[in-house]
């Protein structure tokens, strides 16, 4: 750990919320040693990955619609072909007439597998477990299903398919690092349908099937890479992405504040190829009693600031460490990725000036800035790279491995 690596992590330490096209991947607390690199086995087949559903999961009621199907309430299974109310009461999941266990599965009978959740279409099967402070709704499903519940929520659907294709390598890779790294831990689930993963929203919204993503773009991207992920030295590993690096991606170091780094995600030049985006280059405004207020109630600045500066920057242009000025001329060196989760900012990749009674923030990019461009990917498909050539490109050094 380097001087500046060490001063980093003990100051600051904390990782930001993500901020993105559709999601920025993050890092989560895993039992190796290594947060970056994991073995990747290989399978006989895509292998089921356990999805929570954040919202059902902070719920304590949910209606399913799942037509004909098996419902196993802890190893005591039923058919049914009605619709479903679960509740949670006193730790236990009650399924109505059905009646009530720790553990309730529903498992579609028809083909393809199914079932709708509040109004939301998902494939697969659904798992109801009960704890004392609540419940796990966990979605089982198929690897290769859940690549296309995320594609193209990560991705505008409508996207060329050799950049979906980029996308779906690094999904898959990212999930089963994930799998690989939670092994053993005790929990439900491998991962969640949020940014704190990836995003991931089944087939869609059941009375919008316009809204459903498993386009033709979207099922060709998967098809073509079925059981493709990447790894680097024999090893699966993290495989970041993240909505627009404004020409520039950036190491893990800089992005979290992780202090590690792998070669793949040592940080590219992309050029121009992110260019389409709305965000290669934005500006906000913000009043500054906002800025004040943000800054007090996230414990950064006390004072009233009338400076931000940035005082130690990466290569990529993001801000490592800013100085923030009061009105007596003194400073407070504060790590850039909490300015940026506290103001709400694009990127860490950003000038501040203040201008009478308001701040205005001008800066390139959306989202941590580490790992594979999405914009950059898109613009890269257009000029007709194919996905290999993308993802050789954003993840240097690292390979294409098929696993299953």
């Amino acid at each position: 750990m380097s001087g500046l690596n060490a001063f980093r992590m003990l100051m600051f330490g904390l990782i930001p919320a993500a901020l993105l096209l559709s999601a920025c991947v993050q890092p989560t607390s895993g039992r190796s040693e290594s947060e970056l690199l994991a073995p990747i086995p290989v399978y006989g087949a895509a292998p089921l990955i356990r999805v929570k559903l954040s919202k059902p999961s902070q719920a304590s009621t949910a209606t399913v619609k799942a037509g004909k199907a098996s419902v196993t309430l802890d190893g005591r299974r039923v058919e049914t072909e009605d619709e479903l109310v679960l509740t949670f009461a006193d730790g236990r999941v009650n399924a109505g007439e059905l009646g009530s266990a720790a553990s309730v599965e529903i498992a579609p009978q028809g083909r393809p597998t199914w079932f709708d959740i509040d109004g939301r279409v998902y494939r697969g099967r659904l798992r109801f477990v009960a704890s004392a402070s609540g419940w796990d709704v966990v979605n089982v499903v198929d690897l290769e299903q859940y690549v296309s519940g995320v594609i193209g929520w990560e991705m505008i659907a409508g996207w060329p398919v050799e950049a979906l294709k980029a996308q779906a390598v690094a999904s898959r890779t990212y999930a089963l690092f994930e799998m690989e790294q939670n092994r053993g831990s005790g929990r439900n689930w491998d991962v969640d349908d949020t940014t704190q993963y990836q995003v991931y929203g089944g087939v869609g919204p059941a009375d919008k099937p316009k809204q459903w993503r498993e386009t033709a773009n979207v099922m060709a991207a998967r098809e073509e890479t079925t059981g493709m992920v990447l790894t680097y030295e024999g090893k699966g590993f993290r495989a970041y992405f993240h909505s627009t690096s404004g020409g520039r991606t950036t190491n893990p170091i800089v992005a979290f504040g992780l202090d590690e780094s792998i070669e793949p995600l040592k940080g590219v030049d992309l050029g121009s190829f992110d260019a389409d985006s709305p965000k290669a280059e934005w500006t906000l405004v913000i009043a500054h009693s906002e800025v004040k207020a943000r800054l007090l109630e996230n414990n950064i600045a006390p004072h009233d600031i009338i400076r931000i500066d940035s005082e130690v920057l990466a290569e990529s242009g993001h801000a490592i460490t800013l100085a923030l000025y009061d009105r007596t001329g003194h400073h407070k060196l504060v790590d850039a990725i909490r300015v940026r989760r506290a103001l709400g900012l694009y990127s860490t990749n950003f000038t501040a000036a203040k201008n009478g009674d308001q701040w205005e923030f001008k800066g390139k990019g959306y989202g941590h800035g580490c790992g594979m461009c999405q914009w950059s990917a898109r613009g890269m498909a257009k000029a007709g790279w194919d996905s290999k050539r993308i993802l050789q490109t954003m993840y240097p050094g690292a390979d294409i491995t098929s696993i299953y």
